[in-house]
């Protein structure tokens, strides 16, 4: 269980005690004695979890609203887009992790390492604990799962209490996939009438209606386009570790510069004659560039390499190289 929501729940039970300790009149306070004694393991409970971590990750999704009948029933599409639409949050948070810009479509780097599992339901609520398979062997540092599901829930809380130009900021950091995952989480939890609190161990935050329509409807004015160019230019090289490449453009147009697909950079790194017929040689390159746009402002760009193939003979000669 994330550390915060047993927190939480002990809270809950400390109040309740501290409130009937306060309503007993028994003479001989018997009571009152049983009601310290509950108080000192509550105390005990709390401190242990504030000084208890784990390294893996641990979130719970709790829902309410329009979907949620009682403290037991929730509408099972709503449940399912709900949750996919946060899980795709979850895989961008963690691609865009460290200098490596994160894919614009496709499979996610690293998607199969974002993956959540459903671990149990949180009680007296309509909401589920979702947590990574955890390791037999305890990690000493953070997995990078649990980084990304903190940070996620950081980003939305400064989102939700960001002023314009403060979401603005946050939307230009971030990578154009996750803010596109944003989009869609808030998008589901408006169409659907729906109000959450995201519980980590670190992090938490609670959007009701009116948070996730503002969230929501600035959201609405942000865009994020595609346009896939193609380029001539000499190849000077692709750097597998940080998925980077650095493109000379033809007629003195500088040096492009910016991120490459794992397929791409994988065929350059296994593939030899591959890697020859392009390093340091002419070719045709065929880059993808994300925008992302406020109110028609262009706040963000990200170049992305797809593909790369070696320039023909004809296409040397028409040109009079």
């Amino acid at each position: 269980m994330p550390t915060l929501l047993s927190i939480e729940a002990l809270e809950t039970d400390r109040q309740f005690v501290e409130r009937r300790r306060t309503e007993d009149d028994s003479p001989w306070g018997t009571a009152r004695l049983m009601w310290d004694q509950r108080l000192r393991e509550i105390d005990e409970k709390i401190a242990e979890a504030k000084s208890r971590r784990s390294s893996f990750a641990s979130v719970a999704l709790i829902f309410d609203g329009l979907p949620v009948i009682g403290q037991g029933d929730i509408r099972l599409d709503f449940t399912t887009d709900a949750l996919a639409s946060y899980q795709k949050v979850i895989a961008a948070a963690l691609a865009s992790q460290g200098d490596n810009p994160v894919a614009t479509k496709g499979k996610i780097k690293g998607a199969g390492k974002s993956k959540l599992f459903i671990r149990d339901i949180v009680r007296g609520s309509m909401g589920f604990i979702l947590e990574e398979l955890a390791a037999p062997q305890a990690d000493l540092f953070d997995t990078p799962l649990k980084s990304a599901v903190e940070q996620a829930t950081d980003l939305i809380e400064k989102l939700n209490q960001a002023s314009t130009d403060e979401f603005n900021s946050a939307i230009e950091s971030s990578a154009p996939r996750l803010v596109g995952a944003l989009q869609k989480f808030t998008k589901v939890l408006k169409d659907a009438g729906a109000t959450t609190r995201i519980v980590g161990d670190e992090h938490r935050v609670a959007l009701g209606l009116e948070e996730i329509r503002r969230l929501s409807d600035r959201f609405s004015d942000v865009e994020v386009t595609e346009e896939d160019v193609f380029h001539d230019g000499l190849l000077l090289g692709i750097l597998p570790d940080s998925h980077e490449f650095e493109l000379q453009l033809q007629e003195d147009h500088g040096t492009l510069k910016g991120s490459v697909t794992d397929d791409l950079t994988f065929k350059y790194v296994t593939d030899q004659a591959f890697k020859e017929q392009l390093l340091l040689k002419p070719v045709k390159a065929l880059v993808k560039y994300t925008r992302t746009s406020r109110n028609g402002r262009l706040i963000k760009q990200q170049v992305s390499l797809e593909n790369l193939e070696p320039r023909s003979e004809d296409d040397l000669i028409s040109l009079g190289e």
